[in-house]
């Protein structure tokens, strides 16, 4: 027996647990009674049958190891019939038979989130023929959920759907939601944030680039770098992404010159701040405590992330100007102080002394910075 994937709920002072099945994302029927209508499971499943609303009947082992686990209530017959589930639709129902419609809203506002960060998860991990059907299902949530008129909460599912479509190389239906979250955000410039006509320029940019319209994609980047600059400023870890996506549609044009100097700057932003987040040392040189995970605007998704675009800068260069240069180590060094953020410590390892061998003991600095992150790498442990 194994405990499922559960998620928690809260609907005012109530809270339920949607399981994770094999039949769907489904609702204990006991809690549902007790936490919503502070009723009797037995005497609710009765009234259930009645109605004849959609449910499911479970005597899996998994599920009733974490019904009993989580201590949820369950009607009588449980024992010998196994338990009562529903699907997220008959809950909706009830709630609204029930006369309970301030729970209405928030439930359905709970149930749109997930979905969001269902579709999120999935294209984080490259699962974007799984994301793809969730992101749509979000997307149809929200325009029920805020009709009649278009509303700017439907903004980043729009974007969630243009990115799963990207993903799965849609061009066009990629571009039909661009061109929806665009429409949101001219008819309310005064709500839509600097941060969100940066996530929308970014995924114009990558599109434009899958097109190989490099003319439009550097524009698009370009617009990222503006928005993320003004929001954090230009030197800032999250606006490093515009710098490199940018660098990477010139080498596709062929302009390398113009692409090391894009990938120039996103090693220096994040040079800084990993020196004084990982190693404690500050722009002045001066030495301080590491900040740690808290000094980092990123996530660890993020930061993996991130990683990989420090070790594809790194091979360009090595690529460009031989593995033994300067630039190459410095590129080792500022992957491996990500990988000791992120606690890979045989990676980790592997990028300090691949900056080590590119530096050699004359390089005084450098080797001292590789010195410092060995220390903080015997620190994990």
């Amino acid at each position: 027996m194994a405990t499922l994937t559960y998620t928690v709920f809260s609907l005012g002072e109530a809270q339920l647990h949607q399981l994770h099945t094999g039949n769907g994302k489904l609702f204990v029927m006991g809690e549902v009674a007790v936490e919503l209508f502070q009723e009797s499971p037995t005497a609710f499943l009765q009234e259930l049958r009645k109605n004849k609303l959609p449910k499911l009947q479970s005597a899996n082992r998994d599920v009733l190891h974490t019904v009993a686990e989580l201590h949820l209530p369950v009607e009588s017959s449980a024992n010998s019939q196994g338990v009562c589930l529903l699907p997220a639709s008959t809950v909706e129902t009830l709630l609204i038979d029930k006369r309970r419609m301030e729970l209405v809203q928030p439930f359905k506002l709970a149930l749109l989130k997930l979905a969001s960060q269902e579709a999120a998860r999935l294209m984080a991990a490259g699962e974007y023929e799984l994301a793809l059907p969730v992101a749509l299902d979000a997307v149809q949530q929200g325009q029920a959920l805020f009709k009649p008129a278009p509303a700017l909460q439907l903004f980043p599912l729009y974007l969630l759907a243009a990115q799963a479509n990207l993903g799965l190389r849609r061009a066009k239906q990629c571009e039909d939601f661009l061109a929806l979250a665009s429409w949101l955000a001219m008819k309310e410039p005064g709500l839509t944030t600097n941060i969100m006509k940066s996530q929308l320029s970014r995924l114009y940019g990558q599109l434009y680039a899958f097109q190989s319209k490099h003319a439009e994609a550097l524009h698009a980047f370009a617009e990222d770098v503006y928005y993320c600059s003004f929001e954090y400023g230009p030197e800032d870890v999250r606006t490093s992404l515009g710098y490199y996506n940018m660098g990477k549609v010139f080498q596709a044009a062929g302009e390398l010159e113009k692409a090391a100097s894009c990938n120039d700057q996103v090693v220096a932003i994040w040079a800084a701040t990993l020196n004084a987040v990982v190693l404690g040392i500050t722009e002045s040189g001066g030495a301080g405590r590491p900040a740690g995970a808290a000094g980092l605007p990123v996530g660890r998704l993020q930061l993996m992330e991130v990683v990989d675009m420090l070790a594809d800068i790194t091979r360009t260069r090595a690529a460009a100007m031989g593995a033994g240069h300067v630039t190459v180590g410095e590129g080792h060094l500022v992957t491996a102080l990500a990988l000791i953020q992120l606690e890979e410590r045989a990676r980790a390892e592997e990028e300090l002394e691949a900056a080590a061998a590119t530096f050699g003991p004359e390089s005084g600095e450098r080797m001292r910075l590789v010195d410092m992150g060995r220390i903080m790498l015997k620190a994990l442990g």
